[in-house]
């Protein structure tokens, strides 16, 4: 019964790992095609005013970036356990992320409604992949029996 108790929870949390790393690389896809094709309306919406246009051809090299990323993500997506090491990844990324954004906050370099939501995102995606990391399934050895009288 424990067994088959631990394998359905083992089972349950890989898929809301795969869901949670499907839902990221649309985020990440979503934002990249932005990036790309729409960067003065993303830097309105994170309030960076008056940025001089060539700062568009950087925001766009950006979006080349999370496209790419969430290709892997959605590779990732369906087969975590095989793929750990991109979780790895995307855990070193939000950490990096969440670090970065937060002594931004501090310095001053952007106020709050800049960069508090990324940041925050960031933190709580570090968390739910580690919590969620796959572990590989572990091989228990069997023990031989010694033989039985007669």
């Amino acid at each position: 019964m424990h067994i088959e108790r631990s394998e359905v929870l083992i089972e349950m949390k890989l898929t809301l790992l795969r869901s949670v790393l499907m839902l990221d690389a649309v985020v990440l896809a979503a934002l990249g095609v932005l990036l790309i094709f729409e960067p003065s309306r993303l830097e309105m919406f994170f309030h960076f005013n008056d940025l001089p246009p060539t700062v568009s051809y950087l925001i766009g090299l950006w979006g080349c970036v999370m496209l790419s990323l969430a290709a892997a993500y959605a590779l990732v997506s369906r087969d975590p356990i095989r793929h750990r090491m991109w979780i790895d990844i995307g855990i070193v990324r939000a950490l990096i992320e969440t670090v970065f954004g937060a002594v931004c906050l501090a310095r001053g370099t952007v106020n709050f409604s800049q960069a508090g939501f990324g940041t925050i995102l960031a933190a709580s995606l570090a968390i739910v992949y580690i919590v969620l990391y796959p572990r590989p399934p572990r091989i228990i050895e069997a023990v031989p029996s010694s033989p039985r009288p007669v």
